[in-house]
Parts: structure tokens; C-alpha cells; sequence
């Protein structure tokens, strides 16, 4: 059996999860905008005619966005392997690897997909690590909030994915804001339609979703010790002077937060 340093995670396995955020963000900011601006009429003729949102899966928790996600792309093959392997977290990484099982998978499938799914797949995927990255939790995390009557919350999901705004908890507060006249709420709206500020730093954005990844392997069972140990060595935090004191900040200060993800209270509410 590997050792495990950090839970589920071997230190080289984490190493190799936070190389991957350069390359989401990438996707985010370049080649998605790209893909849809210089092929609109091919994305329309793979998109259909309707049924193109994929805001409705935010209403669940990060962990049933993706399972559910998965299921509708076909993949869900892809779970069910890793759990009968004996490093199931090894096996995810060398599965989704570049030419892996699962491009072999997509080659072999491609022409029978529904592309729509894989889509939303990539792009839900893509915004959940945003907002980790922006705001500590994922945008089911945010929805949830939204649903608690958090109106920072509101913004900070439409900041990340505007089309959130399709989500019954955020468009019941717009309604709400419609009815009673909220001009404050409509000047905020109109400044998160514009997207997340520049103002995070591109590594600190990598060390708040790094804390947010190690929650599920027990992020409070590691002393800070070993946490600034971990942060340094996958070069998430730069080893220099003063900087030990700051990331021990950002640590205590990632104690303080709730364990996201872990209390969410379920999705959204079935209708009666």
C-alpha cells in the first residue's frame, strides 16, 4: 500500500492535481471564448435547437454535479473503475491523463455522443474550480447560500457563470428585487454581469482551491507545519523571506471557514 502523506493524497499526487490549474484556467479564459467565437455555426448544430443550459446542475453540491454530470456524458464507467482500484485517486489522474483510457474511450464513442453534455461537463467542472478559486467553495456551495438568503453569494455565483441566473434560488431573487424596486441590487447585478475582478492573485487563487481540495482528505487533521511544508514544496507559496508568516495567515484563516461541501444541505428542494 503507497503511503499517503496528506490523507488521500500522496505529496507527488497533489503536485500532479495543482500542476492541472494552469491549464483549467487557460481553458476558462482562452480556448473555450476561443472555440465559441471562431465555430458558432458548427456549436449551434452540435447544441441543437433547445435545451442548452446547463445552469440547473448548480442547485447540487459539487460531488452530485459531477456524478451526475458524468452520467450524462457516458462516463460514469469512469467512477466505478476508479473504486476498484487500490489507489482509486492514482487511478482517476492516470485514467483522465492525456492520451488515457478516457481519450481512447472518447475516440472509440465520439460519434455516438450527445456533445451538449460533455459541454456542460467541461464547463461546470471549469466554473466550480473558479469560484474555489475566487471564493473559497464551490457554486453549488454558492447556490446554497443564495437559497439561505446570502445575497453576496448571489453576486459572487453570477461573477463566476452568469448564466446561473438560471438556478430557481437566484432567479426567485431576482424576482424578488423586480417586485420590490432594489436599484441597489440591479447596480450590484449589472457589476457581476461584468465577470470576477483581477484583483486575486493568480497563486493565491491556486493555494484557496488547494485548500479546498485537501478538505476532503482532512485538511484540519495536518498541523500548519505540515501544511506550509506541503504549499512550499509543490511551489504553490514561494519559499522567501516573509512569506511563511503570510501563508500561515491564509491557513488559520482557511480553519475559520466551515468545512465546505460537507454541509450542504442537499440540493435543490423537490417540488411538491
Amino acid at each position: 500500500m503507497t503511503n499517503k502523506e496528506f490523507g488521500k493524497l500522496t505529496i507527488d499526487q497533489f503536485r500532479d492535481l495543482i500542476q492541472k490549474l494552469p491549464e483549467i484556467r487557460r481553458g476558462y479564459d482562452v480556448e473555450l471564448p476561443k472555440l465559441f467565437k471562431d465555430k458558432q455555426a458548427r456549436l449551434k448544430e452540435l447544441l441543437g435547437p433547445i435545451d442548452h443550459t446547463w445552469a440547473e446542475i448548480y442547485e447540487f453540491p459539487f460531488h452530485e454535479q459531477i456524478a451526475i454530470l458524468f452520467h450524462m456524458a457516458g462516463i460514469e464507467w469512469v467512477i466505478a473503475d476508479a473504486i476498484k482500484a487500490d489507489d482509486p485517486q492514482q487511478r482517476l489522474m492516470d485514467v483522465a491523463a492525456e492520451n488515457g483510457a478516457l481519450d481512447e474511450w472518447y475516440a472509440a464513442n465520439q460519434e455516438s455522443l450527445e456533445f451538449k453534455h460533455l459541454l456542460w461537463l467541461c464547463i461546470a467542472l471549469q466554473r466550480n474550480i473558479l469560484a474555489i478559486m475566487l471564493f473559497h467553495c464551490s457554486m453549488g456551495h454558492l447556490v446554497d447560500r443564495v437559497r439561505q438568503g446570502d445575497d453576496d453569494a448571489f453576486f459572487h455565483a453570477i461573477e463566476v457563470d452568469r448564466t446561473a441566473l438560471g438556478c430557481r434560488p437566484l432567479a426567485d431573487r431576482l424576482a424578488q428585487a423586480e417586485l420590490l424596486g432594489d436599484k441597489h441590487f440591479f447596480i450590484r447585478l449589472r457589476k457581476a454581469l461584468k465577470g470576477p475582478s483581477k484583483k486575486h492573485m493568480a497563486a493565491i487563487q491556486d493555494l484557496r482551491y488547494s485548500i479546498v481540495a485537501l478538505r476532503s482528505v482532512g485538511f484540519d487533521s495536518f498541523s500548519d507545519d505540515d501544511l506550509e511544508r506541503l504549499f512550499v514544496q509543490t511551489k504553490l507559496y514561494p519559499n522567501v523571506a516573509g512569506a511563511h508568516k503570510n501563508l500561515r495567515k491564509h491557513i488559520q484563516l482557511a480553519r475559520k471557514l466551515q468545512p465546505l461541501e460537507m454541509h450542504i444541505s442537499g440540493g435543490r428542494q423537490k417540488e411538491s
